[in-house]
């Protein structure tokens, strides 16, 4: 009697520890059939029903769509991706560099058509700058017009070398005839020094203003990048299926785009 009693009652106590087991649904659709033991915000920690004397082993909690209770709750993650706005490392970069300028610029644009929205003197230096101020300056006083050219203005450039090119002929050309005629050639030389000097240093100036103001352009255009980068969203979503004699939970995903 004991016997047959344990028979029957053995496939019940078997059928009711199945169905003590909870489900953790993944968002790529995968079932861990489980012991859930701690939900927190960042992650799950659970046991694993075919080895429940086994270790513990745990989920983010972000890559978890559902968890399917073994008393027929049923607990949702929304877990929305931020937009990339949010989570790149470069907004954190540009976040408080801000001229004003943003909306007033275009990609594709030329120097000429944004150099006097903006003040050199407002510049912040960022790491990611394309262009360096310093090495432009300097390169323009060995060679005038030479940190222009490094600034991608190659042709500002040879404005300034092609003058400085000119006035050092004129010197010469002074000195050569300073014997023959010393007032003429004393005044071709000193007009040819001053106009040297004067054009090394206005390339000087250029230069770091150019790097600057194209590194003010490139920092506003990666900020317009930025603010308009898709805003993609997966929303969880839990329903049922009914038929005549069963309902079966059915969990799905939504995609939404903001842009």
């Amino acid at each position: 009697m004991k016997r047959t009693l344990l028979s029957l009652l053995l496939p019940l106590l078997c059928m009711a520890a199945m169905q003590a087991q909870d489900l953790i649904t993944l968002r790529d659709g995968t079932d861990i059939e489980a012991k859930v033991l701690q939900v927190s915000p960042d992650e799950i920690k659970y046991k694993r029903t075919d080895n429940p004397d086994g270790p513990e082993f745990f989920l983010p909690t972000a890559d978890v769509l559902l968890i399917r209770y073994a008393n027929g709750a049923n607990q949702v993650f929304d877990q929305a991706r931020k937009p990339a706005t949010e989570t790149s490392p470069l907004y954190d970069i540009y976040a408080n560099v801000d001229y004003g300028t943003t909306d007033l610029v275009t990609p594709g644009m030329r120097y000429r058509e944004y150099q006097n929205l903006y003040r050199p003197s407002s510049y912040i230096r960022l790491p990611v700058d394309p262009y360096s101020p310093a090495l432009s300056g300097v390169c323009s006083w060995l060679i005038p017009g030479l940190g222009q050219m490094l600034c991608d203005e190659v042709g500002r450039g040879f404005g300034y070398l092609g003058g400085a090119f000119g006035c050092s002929v004129l010197t010469v050309i002074g000195a050569a005839i300073m014997y023959d005629n010393p007032d003429a050639g004393a005044t071709l030389a000193v007009c040819g020094s001053l106009g040297m000097l004067t054009i090394d240093i206005c390339a000087i100036v250029d230069g770091v203003r150019v790097a600057k103001v194209k590194n003010m352009y490139e920092q506003d255009l990666r900020r317009q990048q930025l603010s308009s980068t898709l805003d993609v969203r997966l929303q969880p979503y839990v329903s049922s299926l009914s038929t005549a004699t069963v309902r079966t939970p059915v969990a799905g995903v939504s995609l939404a785009v903001s842009f």
